[in-house]
This record gives C-alpha cells, sequence and structure tokens, in this order.
C-alpha cells in the first residue's frame, strides 16, 4: 500500500493495517509487526500513539509525550529528542493493536508492560546501588537499557544508575561524565555552603540544612544522590542579613520575601532556597500550620540546627504529598525513603509519625509510598496497586510536570466528583469567580463591587481572545475527567 492512500484508507475503512518501517518506536514495535492504525474517535491524550504527516509529507509514528495548547508533544520510545507541534490536523489515525506472531495485542496494554519493566528494572539498578552489590548481568541484559537511562535521568537517578552499572561493565563516555559531573556538583554546593555558613556563624544567625544536604549523606557514595540546590532553613528575624550575605558571595537574588523562601542563584549552576518556613501559608496552610513550630523544635546548640529523624522524615513525607498533589512527585523519592530509613532508625518516633500523619490526613500516603519502597529495596513484587503507584510516580518526573499539574488542578477543582453537575459548577465558577478568587487576582474589583459584572464579561472575552486553545484544552480535559 502506498503512504499516499494512508489517509484515504482511514476515510473509507475506518482503520490501517500496515507494517511499520523504522526502529524509532522500539521496543514496543518489533520488526515485522503488523500495526492497526484506526480513525480517531476522542481527544488524544498522553502515551497515545497517533499516525501523523509532517509539513514535509513525512509520515510518523511516534508516542504523545505532553499536551500543550499549540498542539501535541511526541517522540519515538527510541528516541530522545521530541517534536513540538504537532497538531489534529495532522493526525491521521491512532495505534490501537500490533499483531505479533499471529497474536493481536492492545497497544495501550504493551505500552504500560513496557513502562512497568522500565520502572522496575531502574528501581532494580537504584536498589543495586544503594546496597553497592553488582547488578545481575541476566537481568542487565534483558533490560531496555536507552529507555531505562532516559527514565533515570528523567527522574534525577541517573548518576545513581551509573554507580550501579559500573560494577559489571564499563560506563560509555558519557554516562560516565553525568556520574562525574554530579560529583563536581555536590563537592562545589559542600564548599559553598561551608563559606555561606561560616558567616552565619559569624553574625550569629541560626540555621538548619533541608532535604539534599541531609539526604545526600543517606546514601553510599558522593554524587549517587543528585542535587539541583541546596535548602537551608534559617533565622526569619534574619533574612536581610541573609540577603546581604548572599550577595556578599557573588549571589543574585531572584525572589525575596514573595514565599517562605527566597531564592539565590550564581552562574553557572549554583542554587540556594533560604527558607522562613518550610511551606506556604497560601499554598499548603494544613502544612505549613503543622510546622509553625519547628524552629523550637529543631535541636543542637549555637547556631547549627537540625530536625529531629522523626521531624525530618516527617517533613520528607509532607513535602513530598505537596508536590504529589501538584505537579506529581517521582521515583527517586522511593530511592531517598529507602536509603533514609536504612540509615535513621524511626522506631522511637512511630508513634508520634503515626500521631502526626494521622493529624495531616496523610497516613495512607506515608504508608503506600513507605510500603513500595521497602518492597522494591528488598526484592519484593510490587502487587496491583503498588504496580499502579510506580507508574504514576515514573510518569511524573523528579520534579513532577505540567500535564499532572494540570489534571490535578482540575481535580481539586471538581474534588474529585467528575459527574456533569459538578462539571457544571465547575465552568459556572470560572466564567463567575467566587469573592476568595476575587479578592486575591482582582483587589481593585473586590473593593469597587460596582465593576463586578464587567469584569464577568471582560474575563471570557478576553480569555478568547488571547489564549483560545487554552480554553478549548480546559474544556476537553474536565470533560473527559474521570478519577
Amino acid at each position: 500500500m502506498s503512504k499516499s492512500s494512508f489517509e484515504r484508507v482511514i476515510a473509507e475503512q475506518g482503520q490501517l493495517v500496515y507494517t511499520h518501517v523504522g526502529d524509532s518506536m522500539q521496543p514496543l514495535i518489533q520488526p515485522g509487526d503488523l500495526l492497526v492504525i484506526k480513525k480517531v474517535g476522542a481527544p488524544l491524550k498522553k502515551y497515545d500513539i497517533p499516525l501523523y504527516r509532517r509539513k514535509s509529507g513525512q509520515y510518523v509514528l511516534h508516542r504523545i509525550v505532553g499536551v500543550r495548547d499549540d498542539g501535541y508533544i511526541t517522540m519515538g520510545d527510541n528516541r530522545s529528542a521530541p517534536e513540538y507541534g504537532v497538531t489534529d490536523k495532522m493526525i491521521i489515525g491512532v495505534l490501537t493493536d500490533i499483531v505479533r506472531d499471529g497474536q493481536t495485542l492492545s497497544a495501550d496494554a504493551l505500552s504500560r508492560k513496557l513502562r512497568l519493566k522500565n520502572a522496575l528494572d531502574l528501581m532494580y539498578l537504584i536498589s543495586c546501588a544503594l546496597s553497592e552489590t553488582a547488578p545481575d548481568l541476566r537481568r542487565c541484559r534483558g533490560m531496555y537499557t536507552k529507555s531505562v537511562l532516559r527514565l533515570a535521568a528523567a527522574q534525577g537517578l541517573l548518576s545513581a544508575a551509573a554507580f550501579a552499572l559500573e560494577m559489571i561493565t564499563e560506563l560509555p563516555h558519557d554516562l560516565d561524565q553525568v556520574k562525574k559531573k554530579a560529583i563536581r556538583k555536590i563537592a562545589l554546593f559542600d564548599i559553598e555552603r561551608s563559606k555561606i555558613l561560616a558567616d552565619f556563624e559569624k553574625h550569629s544567625i541560626r540555621y538548619c540544612p533541608l532535604k539534599g544536604i541531609i539526604l545526600k549523606q543517606c546514601y553510599p557514595k558522593l554524587g549517587m544522590r543528585e542535587m539541583s540546590d541546596n535548602d537551608i532553613l534559617c533565622d526569619p528575624s534574619r533574612m536581610t542579613e541573609i540577603k546581604a550575605i548572599m550577595e556578599a558571595h557573588g549571589y543574585t537574588c531572584t525572589d525575596f520575601g514573595h514565599y517562605c523562601h527566597d531564592s539565590y542563584t550564581k552562574p553557572p549552576t549554583l542554587e540556594f532556597e533560604m527558607h522562613r518556613a518550610l511551606f506556604n501559608e497560601d499554598e499548603m496552610p494544613q502544612l505549613a500550620e503543622a510546622f509553625r513550630d519547628i524552629h523550637s523544635r529543631l535541636i543542637g546548640e549555637g547556631c547549627a540546627r537540625q530536625m529531629t529523624d522523626g521531624d525530618c522524615y516527617l517533613y520528607m513525607i509532607c513535602h513530598m504529598y505537596k508536590h504529589h498533589i501538584y505537579s506529581g512527585t517521582g521515583l527517586r523519592n522511593l530511592a531517598d525513603i529507602a536509603a533514609y530509613t536504612k540509615r535513621h532508625d524511626l522506631s522511637p518516633y512511630r508513634v508520634y509519625l503515626d500521631d502526626a500523619l494521622d493529624a495531616l490526613g496523610l497516613s495512607d500516603f506515608e504508608r503506600r509510598i513507605r510500603d513500595l519502597a521497602l518492597c522494591l529495596f528488598s526484592g519484593g513484587e510490587p502487587d496491583q496497586p503498588q504496580e499502579e503507584l510506580l507508574l504514576a510516580l515514573a510518569e511524573a518526573g523528579v520534579y513532577g510536570n505540567e500535564d499532572t499539574a494540570y489534571d490535578n488542578w482540575i481535580a481539586r477543582s471538581l474534588h474529585g466528583d467528575h459527574s456533569r453537575r459538578s462539571k457544571l459548577r465547575y465552568y459556572g465558577r470560572r466564567i463567575i469567580p467566587d469573592q476568595d478568587y476575587l479578592k486575591k487576582s482582582y483587589p481593585f474589583v473586590y473593593r469597587h463591587r460596582a465593576l463586578y459584572p464587567l469584569l464577568i464579561l471582560y474575563r471570557p472575552i478576553r480569555g478568547v481572545l488571547t489564549h483560545p486553545k487554552g480554553i478549548l484544552r480546559e474544556i476537553r480535559m474536565v470533560a473527559r475527567f474521570k478519577r
């Protein structure tokens, strides 16, 4: 069949069956597979595999890895460069089934199986790195190494995977450089932090290292736990002095006084976040309240303070949860839990932790993520719910992603209710903002209520004129929401 007839066959028969040429979708699509492409019957979503035609006339079958207002982001499973701006007009159909050795296999089911395998294989490598045990050669030969390492990079686990693999093979140059870069960056952070904290000591400013600064010490080797910044909890009454100290060390303040932390950067890659509190009051009021008195709970003498092991773990879980409900949280959290609980005995704090987590409504979240970590890092086999959690973590990436953030925002806005009535109420709130939204986003109108009817007319018109695709995307996502 000539490619020029693809569109005609889909239009006339509703589906197309052909043998794909190329390796861009391996290992999902193998040589000799017959592919079943069907007419698109619903809005496409992340992980769908459309057949589309580029402006050059080239036909492409790649996976959707992101959905944006201006189109889809696609990429082959065996490629590393994404393609932007793939629109519905370019799409001919979507892959639904793969015929292999006489059997018809669901493309969605095979994709899920492949994503799960890659996630499990990555966690196996990280487990080997943490235990400093050489990975099994037979299992490594059965891995889709390129896919596993791509997942590792997206999860901030590439250096840890390199530490595991170098126990059984010589690392490729690029992977070896990733590991060495992680080591150099942490060493540079340590040097910079020691200089900054020396000035804190000089000026009698109390401080407490947070997050990655603590967690990297729980990993067996320097550089195994990658870091993008350093977080330090500081005396909230001294933030102006801290700003002067940071600027004296060559840092630029990129945000001051707007959030629970102030942000500082220094070329080429150094970033510090100086916290006055652990959570933003407006963003996470319940968590902010739980840690409101954290300064009085710190232990130690002099300027250098630290959390108890119990509070450190509680903060780690709460921080994970914050990302989980907003943009998602990734697989590195499982490694962090495994590394931290191996290094620190939490049994004396278990009652305290159970009570605190229960009060915050996080007991189930903590149990599920801790049980999954313990399962994977003790050689266990995850059950069905744990597989789903593992896939969700693998999808989110180390810092979450825009698609997950959008989905979670809609879920919160609908309060988990996907009924037609709930969605109509949602659309109504978007058109007619409530008083809290009005006070926060339109304070002038809030103070001059006579302008309120004009605002109701202004917002939809402005939206249609400035970002119509975004409005359509939101309508589609709300319409298909089923959580």
